[in-house]
């Protein structure tokens, strides 16, 4: 009688316990990955335990796949090693000529040194170069120019584009070049208007951007609306194509010479402020090759600041620059007086170099740019991992990579949004057709956990993988 009495209990007291489902990372992984949209897919995935710095739970660690914006994460880590957390880019303005009765008889010249920041609208608490540029006219007691206006795009070589960036992404907002001058995040609002016959009618450049036109070889169409637009740097010009009714339209743009841009912005600002600027006389021309004075030295935000809004807006734009800035470093460290068109290979040895030194191994990455736009970009989550598991433990000047990186938030799918998990998670995300990928550290803090889940040729939606990944992080972290 004792024994029914005793499993009675037991089974009495069971039905007032919380259900504990426990669940081990390598079987959250498991689960994950068995999920039968990935059945054709690439995939990778890698939990770290930071203390041991050991992975807890692994699919396929060795394979490189192809990485999306997760690379900025790279070119981020080696940024801050060897720039160091407060680098600044620096844009010198000068006057190139002479000063007399308050006349500059001769150029202001704007010398663009690679600064992807000039005018973003997304640093907006920076510094205004062109309003630094008027208050040190004023303060020279300069109220009238006999000269131009030159901003000098010549710091990197043309083409300004990446080789490898897919011609169909360069005239997009996503797919602005990185200039020797930047200015306005080289972009433009564009308002257009198609006739009925496929022709631009009417179009508006915001910035005004001079010598830029909006040309068409669109065909007319009674019903089709759908417009496709590439860049003529030679015009210049944006080209639009397709087929199209008679109608209008409006869309933000690559701008593919940004440095008419910022003359035109300076010219506006001299004006609307009284100093007169007037084309070089033949009493007085402006002589080329005189003396140049400093005007201006322009600093852009540090760079912690500068990897943060990239890092949350995934800004290609901004990323790559990074990496221009470091091959730009390696030719200063050389001796070498001008750019040449490999410095963007110069810059990835450079970051390869930097990880092996930290004790990473670089031969799993093959990073062709800074943001993770081309398609050759791959890694694999070993690779992640490792980089990841070092930066944890690294401190520029008090600054941790994750300080610097986004919360999850609604970034990764509706079930780790609605998890308090969502504020605790640090990750940048990365997405290209047919790739989803996810590199970051749990919790925010102070990291514990490191991962990174790289997933190519899925068969589901976006929106379906993002919430499986989501998961996947809630079965990882949810209890830890």
């Amino acid at each position: 009688m004792k024994r029914p009495i005793a499993l009675s209990i037991i089974t009495l007291l069971a039905a007032f316990m919380p259900v504990l489902a426990f669940i081990t990372p390598q079987e959250a992984v498991n689960q994950f990955v068995s999920n039968s949209s990935l059945r054709y897919a690439s995939v990778g995935v890698n939990v770290i335990d930071l203390d041991s710095a050991k992975s807890i739970a692994n699919y396929r660690p060795e394979q490189a796949d192809i990485t999306a914006s997760t690379m900025k994460t790279v070119v981020s880590s080696a940024a801050l090693g060897l720039l160091g957390p407060h680098f600044r880019f620096e844009t010198p303005v000068y006057l190139e000529g002479e000063v007399r009765d308050g006349c500059l008889y001769g150029n202001v010249i704007v010398k663009g040194t690679g600064d992807p920041t000039l005018g973003s609208v997304f640093l907006p608490c920076q510094a205004n170069i062109v309003e630094e540029l008027i208050a040190a006219l004023k303060a020279r007691g300069i109220t009238r120019i006999e000269g131009s206006v030159v901003c000098d795009d010549s710091y990197y070589p043309f083409p300004y584009i990446f080789g490898e960036w897919d011609v169909n992404d360069l005239a997009y907002s996503y797919g602005a070049a990185v200039h020797g001058l930047s200015f306005h995040d080289n972009l433009v609002d564009v308002s257009f208007t198609m006739d009925g016959r496929g022709r631009v009618s009417r179009s508006t450049i915001t910035p005004p951007v001079p010598g830029l036109k909006v040309t068409s070889r669109c065909r007319a169409s009674r019903s089709r609306n759908s417009i496709n637009p590439y860049l003529n740097y030679s015009l210049p010009a944006l080209v639009l194509t397709g087929e199209t009714t008679a109608r209008s339209y409006h869309g933000t743009y690559a701008n593919p010479t940004p440095a008419p841009m910022l003359t035109d912005s300076v010219e506006r600002a001299l004006r609307s402020c009284g100093i007169e600027l007037l084309a070089a006389t033949a009493e007085a021309p402006a002589e080329r090759n005189a003396e140049l004075s400093l005007l201006v030295l322009h600093k852009s935000p540090e760079l912690t600041e500068i990897i943060t809004s990239l890092l949350d807006r995934s800004d290609n734009m901004f990323a790559h620059a990074l990496l221009r800035a470091i091959g730009s470093r390696e030719y200063e460290l050389r001796g070498m007086d001008a750019m040449t068109s490999d410095l963007d290979a110069i810059g990835v040895d450079a970051v390869k170099r930097w990880l092996e030194m930290q004790g990473v191994n670089a031969e799993p990455l093959f990073m062709r740019d800074g943001s993770g736009l081309a398609r050759g970009n791959k890694a694999s989550v070993g690779f992640f991992g490792d980089m990841l598991t070092m930066m944890a433990h690294r401190r520029f000047d008090g600054v941790r990579l994750c300080d610097l990186m986004p919360t999850a938030d609604d970034r990764v799918g509706k079930t780790l949004k609605n998890n308090p998990l969502s504020d605790r998670i640090v990750l940048k995300s990365g997405s290209m057709r047919h790739v989803q990928c996810f590199v970051g550290y749990y919790p925010a803090d102070e990291p514990r956990y490191a991962f990174a889940v790289l997933v190519n040729n899925f068969s589901c939606s976006r929106e379906s993988i993002k919430e499986q990944i989501g998961t996947l992080l809630c079965n990882l972290f949810d209890g830890k």
